[in-house]
């Protein structure tokens, strides 16, 4: 790519990103890019990135392998400089934005279903603590590669109402349902008990130095009482206190108090709730906690039929929005004047409840993205991904490169081992996304699009070599480099063979016996020597086909003519290897069982389970995958192909689209509707994860931001 080219193409996406919103990659047209990446792919076990933890390489933001949300965000809180962010999503999803501008992907954080949480940044990384579904709590470290680590928890036999990092993320104050308040270190160590017994808060409010908070006292109805607090760092040794600090002041507004509707100053200062509506205004009471002094009554231009919500930009400005597309406002609490902003995105679901706002800057929930306002800039940009949904993956021969293929956007192509951290781009045609994607060699890709386009790409520069087609509803695609043929199945039980090189396609030889089953061999077999492919139709006739013959353009009778019926009282195979060992299960009068038959010396094993509804040899016929269907959800299963034990299993939680092994065996890569994973083919654990492309900036909400899948994404199973 030529220096003026890709300065053109940062150029416009910057632009259209925002201000302060930064591009990943940029990519032109057919083309592709190289973008070096830093940082960890695995969210709880990560590893440094290339320049081995010392932070990312010159110019280069940190970034990591995306992990979308795949349900609607439903909960979110902002650190107290505006920095980073958390969300859940309605299946219980739990993200850290770690970077509001666009520069940095989120992260997941173990914990499903969270209650509440909170995040302050911590040097180069993070403190986050979450009340977790169970009433328990748990903090963790997020550090600057990314990696998550539990560092503490607080057990739900003693459940919490919240628990609030302190900014600094070194400790944090935590509320628990005996309305006793604790302040915790960051391994959830108590330092310091706070409880009267007329004192009963249910919920606090944090001020921007950590050092003044107040807590929310439940009286009757919609009333409360607002009481000031203080940590007190005590210089005798006996270390940080908490302190009651003044009178507690009542609120008696009209509407419950929330997150949104009952907020403080960063200087603690000042106390806001939504109180009522008057016409087409409503009144926010504003109680001064330095002064023992009737609540002040200031208006905001919003509908009497929707609920305001708030957020302190400063001491003295109140960003007030809605949930229905009217603008937002930003009011002056010492002379009452409204001052226009931007509309919050249109939420009617839950009425704008799933925001925050944090030294000038408003994070709310759009679907699966994350609205981002900066108030003072005057300035607003949506964050998230354009596509999760991976269609198909491949595997370079020697294990370095993995490439996932979308139903849109382009063909990503990432660096495993001592690659990784570098990333291409090979744009699809436009409207038009990946089916199909496989390694020729280190250097060349094939793809197959949703129409049948059939493309051969040097990838690393996105140079097209050649092109073929096929007539669309591909079922199935097989590979073999060692004899540089390539079989496409069709949902009309018909395949095309094609051979491919470096300098591009032949063929195609069509087979169309009507075979539901078919797959290519590596050296033939012991009857036919020369066959370099098999088929399978439904009255379970096998058949083979040599290289040769298929170029020869067979006749219909000559097809059907061949092949071999297996046999009264045997079962067809499940899979065929490329050495032309059967997999298969069957019925042994008692009980399922797995079986390989590798030319008439048969192996059995007892199965686990009788829901294999698949099973996929490795390349060298040392191992297997079996996969089970149960219900809704899908989980594989590794055996070894001689004692046919099982070495470790994995929960996709979703059905597949695809699964492939590496073609050194060293790791197998499933493709979802989820997102993506490489394990260890040795291990079942996880070596690289892809749950999101093109993580983008946009000035405007994306038409795709509602069509959450409301399932675990692969990243987090």
């Amino acid at each position: 790519m030529s220096g003026d080219h890709f300065a053109r193409a940062l150029v416009g996406r910057v632009a259209s990103f925002m201000a302060g919103a930064l591009a990943l990659v940029a990519v032109s047209n057919l083309g592709a890019c190289h973008t070096p990446r830093e940082g960890t792919d695995k969210p709880s076990e990560g590893t440094a990135g290339p320049n081995d933890g010392q932070g990312p390489a010159s110019g280069v933001p940190y970034s990591r392998p995306g992990v979308a949300h795949t349900s609607n965000i439903d909960m979110v809180a902002i650190s107290s400089d505006g920095a980073a962010a958390l969300s859940r999503d309605q299946i219980g999803g739990t993200r850290l934005w770690p970077a509001l501008d666009g520069s940095r992907e989120p992260l997941p954080i173990p914990v499903q279903g969270p209650q509440q949480f909170s995040v302050q940044p911590r040097g180069d990384g993070f403190t986050v603590a979450v009340v977790d579904s169970a009433g328990g709590a748990k903090i963790f470290d997020v550090d600057e590669q990314g990696e998550v680590a539990e560092l503490g928890a607080l057990a739900p036999f003693q459940p919490l109402f919240g628990i609030y990092v302190l900014p600094g993320g070194e400790r944090a104050l935590a509320l628990f349902r005996d309305h006793s308040i604790r302040l915790v270190d960051r391994t959830a160590q108590e330092l310091f008990r706070f409880e009267e017994s007329r004192f009963r808060p249910t919920s606090l409010r944090l001020g921007a130095d950590g050092k003044r908070f107040v807590a929310l006292t439940r009286g009757n109805g919609n009333e409360f009482e607002v009481q000031s607090m203080r940590v007190v760092e005590d210089d005798g040794g006996e270390g940080p206190r908490l302190r009651l600090h003044g009178a507690a002041r009542p609120a008696t507004p009209s509407q419950v108090a929330t997150e949104t509707t009952a907020v403080l100053s960063p200087d603690a200062t000042r106390f806001v709730v939504v109180d009522r509506p008057t016409n087409n205004e409503w009144e926010l009471a504003v109680i001064d906690l330095a002064e023992k002094v009737e609540a002040k009554k200031v208006t905001v231009r919003v509908p009497a039929h929707v609920v305001p919500n708030l957020g302190f930009v400063s001491n003295d400005h109140l960003l007030v929005s809605t949930a229905e597309g009217s603008l937002s406002w930003l009011v002056d609490l010492d002379d009452g004047s409204n001052h226009p902003r931007a509309s919050a995105p249109q939420d009617f679901v839950t009425q704008g409840r799933a925001q925050a706002v944090g030294a000038g800057i408003q994070a709310a929930a759009h679907g699966s993205w994350l609205y981002v306002h900066d108030v003072d800039d005057r300035s607003h940009r949506y964050l998230g991904y354009r596509d999760f949904q991976t269609q198909s993956v491949g595997i370079s021969p020697k294990g370095q490169w993995v490439a996932w293929a979308y139903m849109s956007g382009p063909i990503f192509v990432e660096g495993l081992g001592d690659n990784e951290g570098e990333r291409f781009e090979i744009n699809s045609e436009p409207g038009v996304g990946t089916l199909k994607v496989r390694f020729l060699d280190e250097e060349h890709l094939v793809s197959i699009s949703n129409m049948g386009g059939i493309l051969l790409h040097r990838w690393r520069d996105g140079t097209h070599v050649d092109a073929a087609g096929i007539q669309g509803g591909i079922r199935a695609l097989h590979f073999e480099p060692s004899l540089g043929v390539m079989l496409i199945e069709r949902h009309n039980n018909d395949a095309r063979l094609f051979e491919v090189s470096t300098e591009g396609f032949a063929g195609p030889y069509i087979v169309a016996d009507q075979a539901f089953r078919s797959g290519l061999l590596a050296e033939g077999t012991k009857r036919h020597p020369e066959a370099i492919m098999w088929t399978l139709d439904s009255a379970n006739k096998l058949r083979h086909y040599g290289l040769e013959e298929l170029r020869g353009d067979p006749s219909q009778t000559d097809v059907m003519a061949k092949g071999d019926a297996i046999l009264p009282g045997k079962v067809a195979p499940l899979a065929i290897d490329r050495d032309g060992r059967h997999y298969g299960v069957r019925w042994n009068g008692s009980t399922m069982e797995l079986f390989v038959d590798a030319d008439g010396e048969v192996k059995t094993k007892v199965a686990a389970s009788g829901d294999i509804s698949g099973i996929v040899p490795s390349p060298s016929g040392k191992a297997f995958l079996a996969i089970h269907q149960r219900g809704q959800s899908t989980s594989l299963s590794a055996h070894d192909s001689t004692s046919l034990e099982e070495r470790w299993s994995f929960s996709t939680g979703v059905f597949h689209n695809e699964l492939v092994w590496s073609p050194d065996d060293r790791f197998v890569a499933v493709a979802a509707s989820t997102g993506a994973v490489v394990l260890d083919a040795e291990t079942g654990k996880p070596v690289h994860r892809r749950c999101g492309i093109e993580f983008v900036a946009l000035g405007a909400a994306p038409a795709t931001a509602f069509n959450g899948l409301n399932l675990k994404s692969m990243c987090e199973q």
